[in-house]
C-alpha cells in the first residue's frame, strides 16, 4: 500500500471508530436503562472493528509506511481494548438489573428504585469512560494518518478541516492585506476665491 493508502484506511477506521461514539452517546439517558441488545450491537460493532485492525499486522510490513501504520493501529487496540471492557461492563449491568434485580425488587418500589439508580451509576459510567477510550483511540489513528498522507494531501486535509463547506475545486477570495485609500473627492476644497 502507498502512504495516501495507509492514512486513507487509518482515517476511515479513526471515522468507524466515530460513528460508534455516535451510537453510544444515542444510549437513553438515566433513569432508563438502554435495551441490552442495543448495547450487544455496540460490542459487536467494536469487535468489527478490532478484527479489520487486526487484518493489517498479517499484510506486507516490509515498507516504512505499513510499518508505521501498524504502529498507530497498536497504539489504538489498547485503548480499543478498553472500551470494550467498559461496554462489556455495561452490557453485564443492564442484564443483571434486568433479569436478577428488577424480578427481586418488582414488589418494592423503594428497593427497585434504589438498585435502578446504582444501576444507571454503573452505566454512565461505563459509557463515559468507554466514550473518552474511542475518542481516544481514533485520535491515534488520525494523527499516525496525518503525519504517513504526502505533503499535498495533508494540506488539502487542513484546508478541508478549516472550511468543510468549500469544495476542492473552489478558490477562496481573501481581502486584500493593505485595503486601497480612499477614492479621491471630485472637487478638492477651496482656500481662497478667485477675483
Amino acid at each position: 500500500m502507498t502512504s495516501i493508502s495507509q492514512a486513507l484506511a487509518l482515517y476511515d477506521t479513526a471515522a468507524r471508530i466515530d460513528r460508534l461514539r455516535i451510537e453510544l452517546r444515542a444510549l437513553p439517558p438515566a433513569p432508563t436503562i438502554p435495551h441490552i441488545s442495543t448495547v450487544s450491537a455496540l460490542t459487536h460493532t467494536l469487535a468489527e472493528i478490532t478484527i479489520d485492525v487486526n487484518e493489517h499486522f498479517n499484510g506486507d510490513l516490509h515498507s516504512l509506511e505499513a510499518k508505521k501504520a501498524v504502529e498507530a493501529y497498536s497504539g489504538a487496540l489498547a485503548p480499543a481494548g478498553e472500551a470494550m471492557m467498559e461496554i462489556g461492563r455495561m452490557q453485564a449491568e443492564i442484564a443483571f438489573f434486568n433479569f436478577t434485580t428488577h424480578p427481586l425488587h418488582r414488589d418494592s418500589p423503594p428497593g427497585l428504585k434504589r438498585c435502578r439508580q446504582q444501576a444507571n451509576e454503573i452505566i454512565t459510567g461505563s459509557c463515559d469512560a468507554a466514550d473518552a477510550l474511542l475518542e481516544s483511540a481514533a485520535d491515534v489513528l488520525r494523527e499516525a494518518a496525518t503525519r504517513l498522507a504526502p505533503p499535498p494531501a495533508r494540506l488539502q486535509a487542513a484546508e478541508r478541516a478549516r472550511s468543510p463547506h468549500v469544495s476542492a475545486g473552489e478558490q477562496t477570495h481573501t481581502a486584500p492585506a493593505n485595503p486601497p485609500p480612499p477614492a479621491a473627492t471630485a472637487t478638492a476644497p477651496r482656500t481662497a476665491k478667485s477675483r
